[in-house]
């Protein structure tokens, strides 16, 4: 990946990108954090490069976070703001009220996960009477992170009691190669030394994944299930057709195998051919209609593409019965 003079990459370069910060907090501190939100809104609509925000309150059970996006005109914009002494003095007035994970993202707008992302799980132990500081800490290496190019994001998960001792990092950068440039780096080396009451027991655990494998969250609208479902179909029809036309029918039905297992046999082995062969291929193949943001004309290209072949397909699988059945494989068949 190229880069410009200034550092930034040069895909990124230009594009609008998000921060997106997830955080959880006690019910009775919703009208003090509105009111903290109110005051960070001020303040951020004057930072240069700053679009617009949003914030989303939680809605249990579905959602129990607090979910913040703010919106700028490129990746300098977003990282100065992440970097800056006035959100570091903001977040000083509201930090004490936090009780769940602190979840902070960086995504642009046209690539929020790349294919390529890698991420690492960074565990370690921390005493109980030393956690605000490990999460004071913590704010201070995503915001070194957040310098380095294609840094997506910084989650911490907390110990879960009978399931999970450590304290959990989640950090996901945009290709292995800037993930490993931020490992070995002397800025990452300078603050494990400053937190190195943490890292008696830490371990890191690399990983070919980015990070919405690692946390299951996104912030953009999803892909139309609908388009999704009828790509499915495309696949799923021939080969249920097929299959029992010259496999199940012939073959197991033919001679003597219940229906029942003959069912569950084709949808073992149909389930298999979608999921690991026909449908990724199909989607991959449509991946320029199944997007949302796409034009009208692209939409409807997508449609009748998706239709002619639903026709083709239902051609071809009458002119095969009009021929009569295959036949039967077994003896007296």
């Amino acid at each position: 990946m190229t880069e410009t003079a200034s550092g930034v990459p040069a895909g990124l370069a230009g594009e609008a990108v998000s921060l997106v910060v997830r955080r959880r907090l006690a019910e009775e501190s919703y009208a003090a954090y509105e009111a903290w939100q109110k005051k960070v809104g001020e303040r951020i609509a004057h930072w240069p490069g700053f679009l617009d925000r949003q914030v989303i309150a939680p809605k249990p059970p579905l959602q129990v976070d607090w979910i913040i996006v703010q919106r700028f005109r490129d990746v300098e914009s977003a990282r100065g703001w992440l970097q800056s002494a006035e959100r570091a003095q903001l977040m000083g007035e509201i930090k004490d009220r936090f009780i769940g994970n602190d979840d902070i993202h960086l995504f642009t707008e046209e690539a929020r996960h790349p294919s390529e992302a890698a991420s690492v799980l960074i565990s370690s132990r921390v005493p109980v009477d030393e956690e605000g500081a490990f999460l004071d800490w913590q704010r201070q290496i995503s915001a070194a992170e957040s310098r380095f190019d294609g840094f997506l994001g910084h989650k911490i998960e907390r110990p879960v009691p009978g399931v999970q001792d450590d304290w959990v990092v989640v950090l996901s950068f945009d290709t292995e190669a800037h993930l490993n440039a931020w490992i070995d780096s002397p800025e990452r080396k300078e603050l494990l030394e400053e937190g190195k009451a943490y890292n008696e027991q830490l371990t890191l655990t690399k990983a070919s994944y980015g990070f919405g494998f690692w946390t299951g969250s996104r912030t953009s609208l999803p892909d139309p299930v609908f388009k999704s479902n009828l790509i499915v179909l495309l696949m799923l029809y021939p080969v249920v057709f097929l299959w029992g036309y010259f496999i199940a029918d012939p073959l197991l039905i033919g001679n003597g195998m219940p229906f029942w297992l003959a069912l569950f046999i084709g949808n073992l082995v149909s389930t298999q051919l979608l999921g690991w062969l026909l449908v990724p291929w199909a989607f991959k193949l449509f991946g320029w209609w199944i997007k949302r943001d796409r034009a009208p004309r692209v939409h409807f290209a997508g449609y009748a593409i998706i239709v002619a072949l639903y026709a083709v397909s239902m051609a071809v699988y009458a002119w095969l019965i009009s021929l009569g059945p295959v036949p039967y494989g077994g003896a007296g068949g």
